[in-house]
């Protein structure tokens, strides 16, 4: 009766907030009022849903740039029905059943790090001058403690929701959570591909542009993509291996390639880092996970010598490909290595005599079709996707009729393939482009012909194993593209060490801001560094800052800039979303107040946080206005915006800001008009607080974070709040790893997901973003929880004595 009345308390909360959160959300309340609905319903009808739900929308449902909210999220507003839903199950279906307990540990280091950031919380208040409640507070603000700090008690509010359906439905709780997680992913990886169709174009590495996906927090830096994609990674590998249908697995190689360009085009040597220490780890924890099929066709073949051999010849073939022969060299040769390895298969029926005549017949073919290619508008492409799609339907003649001609007429048409290939390296590279694609091409006909007559067959004859070898030689030759394709990633690797220096410096300045004793013991509060970074540090870091003030029912916006140099990138800017059909030409209108000459600056960008696709400007000086209010109108100026592919359009954001160096200004009215008189600005008196507006620090980062997980946390939380992290995060891998949960099926790629993240963290902070805190509390949390069901599981199961083959079924 008891937890029945607790759950119905926690219900009746989580409703009581969630509604509040709904009702005050800044763009409309039938969308969020709806959504919490339909949210709390699924969750009371289908409790296990939320464990695909809530890791699959959380990387696209965060719309700061449309809202203005910082403080509060939709990731609140999603837990909170989830908790309703959830919670008002349990008061309504009975008892808990009798074996569930929960563990002490994790029931102690939950209250201790709850104590630890309730402390730190309050701290935060203080130091922000006490606290004052208020939904568009910035980042200077005491609600950005609140902030912070919410991401815990959110993860820990659906714990006891995990534990009950862990209880009742065993593995398929962590299989719904892998893969909610694997979708996530998938989620984060496609707006991360729109991004870079829209903006940049799908192969440009040499743009300064590294991708941020939804993720806004990136805002003002940061590494939240970055985080997000190696706490996922692993879970696509996860998907990939338990896939049970061949639409599955295709969906899983899909994910695992989305995810590889999504990694690659952060540009961040992070990431790369962390995915050399967390894969490589994945993979031995799961050697002995294989299927007994898959042991034999491919652990007997392809240990780790072979894979090795394999990622150099393919790292060799993409690189005398690609330097001259662009993406359209290396794509024919993507084509070529798909049907390669299934080539032996066919080939064992040919005897050597028809093998050198089918190499000649294919070559005098296939040299006479690229010469008369060459006559034709794109004619080398025209043939290689003619011969492509001869070869590949011949490999497979065997299977369906028995015509004994066809492994004949398959090495005939791949030869002729070949020369295709290096055909469209030369059409798109020059001559030049010839040499390093006859190499590549070399070096595959020769594997190709050992292949063929081996006695033992050198790789697998199963589309899996093959489809997974062409997922790798992607990300090898991605690779490839990225180092050799522009000098982005080669200019960011050669100030590897002094961006080094750089950190270490910052590290150290983060930690000498913590003077007394209690600083160091508790912190100096949640979200805290930026406000203190604006004081303890030189006046030349200072970022620009913003406030909204009030006065006789009057609101203005107060805009402070940087107090350094100003480029066009490290204007301050406050910024409002566009609708997609917003075309200029643009005029803006506002009201300007300053105590000396100040440029003000405007613009409209297409835009997805911060790197511009295109821009119209505008600028102008004001003089000083003695406390008066003085009209500004300023016409844009510059290109036509394209609006972007239709396939990816550009979003579009307007921007104002101060050019000269520590200016300020108040702002007010502000209005941007077209051609047809149509304001497209919402709240430009400002009424509202910052209620669809929006900052960014496009270039200026390091002011607002720690750049290190430790260090935040030990700036935020002191040394008592960063010793309860690590010994949360150590008793999870140790569950995980050595425990009572080392034999669980996730345990490997949990902890992968938390070893990458930490890798990661060495260069971020991580924990200031909610959306991805919450989703590392959820992951160790959950492992701790793990470890003390599978020990109930292995009670409950000791005196009936399964087989071994039973007990993984179930």
């Amino acid at each position: 009766m008891l937890s029945r009345v607790i759950n119905l308390l926690v219900a009746l909360t989580a409703i009581t907030l969630g509604g509040f959160l709904a009702l005050n959300y800044p763009v409309g309340t039938l969308l969020p009022i709806s959504g919490f609905v339909a949210i709390a319903v699924i969750s009371f009808y289908q409790p296990s849903l939320f464990l695909i739900i809530i890791p699959a929308i959380l990387p696209v449902s965060g719309f700061a740039p449309w809202t203005g909210w910082i403080s509060f999220e939709e990731l609140d507003l999603l837990v909170l029905a989830t908790a309703t839903g959830g919670y008002a199950r349990f008061a309504f279906d009975g008892k808990l059943d009798a074996s569930q307990r929960t563990s002490s540990l994790l029931l102690l280091l939950s209250i201790l790090m709850s104590v630890s950031i309730l402390i730190s919380m309050t701290r935060g208040f203080a130091d922000a001058g006490g606290f004052v409640f208020g939904w568009f507070q910035g980042y200077d603000g005491p609600m950005n403690s609140v902030r912070i700090g919410k991401s815990f008690f959110l993860a820990l509010l659906l714990i006891p929701l995990i534990a009950r359906l862990q209880n009742t439905l065993g593995t398929i709780t962590s299989r719904k959570l892998g893969l909610g997680i694997a979708i996530g992913l998938g989620t984060a990886s496609i707006a991360a591909l729109w991004e870079r169709l829209a903006f940049t174009g799908l192969l440009d590495f040499s743009s300064d542009y590294r991708s941020t996906a939804l993720f806004w927090e990136m805002h003002v830096g940061g590494a939240a993509l970055d985080g997000w994609l190696l706490l996922t990674i692993p879970f696509s590998i996860w998907a990939l291996r338990n896939s049970r249908s061949t639409f599955q697995f295709v969906l899983s190689l899909c994910l695992v390639g989305l995810a590889a360009y999504a990694s690659l085009t952060t540009f961040s040597r992070g990431v790369y880092l962390a995915l050399m220490v967390a894969l490589p780890l994945l993979a031995w924890q799961t050697r002995s996970q294989l299927k007994p099929v898959e042991i034999h066709q491919e652990s007997l073949t392809w240990g780790f010598f072979h894979w090795m051999i394999a990622l150099v010849l393919l790292g060799t073939m993409a690189g005398l490909v690609f330097p001259t022969g662009g993406y359209r060299g290396l794509l024919a040769l993507f084509g070529l290595i798909a049907i390669s390895l299934s080539m032996p298969q066919v080939l064992r029926k040919i005897s050597l005599a028809q093998f050198c005549s089918s190499c000649l017949t294919g070559l005098f073919l296939g040299a006479l079709l690229v010469v008369l290619s060459n006559f034709l508008p794109k004619g080398p492409y025209v043939l290689y996707t003619f011969l492509f799609m001869l070869t590949f339907p011949a490999l497979y003649w065997p299977r369906i009729w028995a015509i004994a001609s066809s492994p004949a007429i398959t090495m005939a048409s791949f030869v002729g393939l070949m020369l295709s290939a290096a055909n469209v390296a030369g059409y798109w590279g020059g001559v030049e482009a010839l040499p390093g694609a006859f190499g590549a091409l070399t070096l595959m006909f020769l594997i190709l012909v050992w292949a063929a007559f081996s006695k033992r067959p050198l790789w697998p004859n199963d589309l899996r194993w093959q489809g997974g070898l062409l997922t790798t030689a992607v990300a090898v030759s991605g690779l490839i593209s990225v180092f050799g394709g522009g000098a982005y990633m080669g200019d960011r690797f050669s100030t590897s060490s002094s961006d080094l220096d750089g950190r270490l410096l910052h590290w150290r300045q983060a930690v000498a801001m913590l003077q007394t004793s209690a600083d160091i013991t508790f912190g100096k509060g949640l979200g805290r560094f930026p406000a203190n970074y604006y004081f303890a540090i030189p006046t030349g870091a200072f970022p620009g800052t913003y406030q909204i003030k009030e006065q006789n029912g009057n609101s203005w916006l107060s805009l402070v800039a940087p107090r350094h140099p100003i480029s066009f990138g490290d204007v301050f800017r406050i910024s409002q979303r566009l609708s997609f059909s917003a075309k200029g030409p643009f005029v803006v209108d506002l009201k300007v107040k300053t105590n000396a000459a100040t440029a003000i600056h405007v613009e409209v960008c297409e835009k997805q946080l911060l790197y511009p696709g295109g821009c119209v400007v505008g600028s102008v000086t004001v003089k000083a206005t003695n406390a008066e209010w003085q009209p500004v109108h300023i016409r844009l100026a510059g290109a036509e915006l394209s609006g972007g592919p239709w396939y990816a359009p550009r979003l579009k954001m307007f921007s104002l800001g101060i050019l000269n160096k520590s200016g300020a200004a108040t702002l007010d009215d502000v209005v941007l008009t077209t051609d047809r008189g149509a304001n497209l600005l919402r709240n430009g008196e400002f009424t509202n607080e910052m209620q669809h507006w929006f900052f960014t620090s496009d270039r200026d980062h390091m002011p607002w974070h720690a750049k290190n997980l430790l260090v935040n946390i030990l700036f935020d939380q002191g040394m008592a709040g960063l010793g309860l992290f690590l010994l949360l995060t150590v008793c999870a891998l140790w569950r995980l790893n050595l425990g009572s949960a080392r034999e669980h099926e996730i345990s490997p790629y949990l902890t992968a997901a938390i070893i990458g993240f930490l890798v990661v963290g060495l260069f971020d902070s991580l924990t200031d973003v909610p959306r991805l805190a919450f989703l590392y509390y959820l992951v160790i949390l959950y492992a701790l929880s793990l470890g003390t069901l599978g020990k109930r599981r292995k009670r409950m199961h000791s005196k009936k004595r399964a087989p071994a083959a039973q007990v993984v079924q179930q």
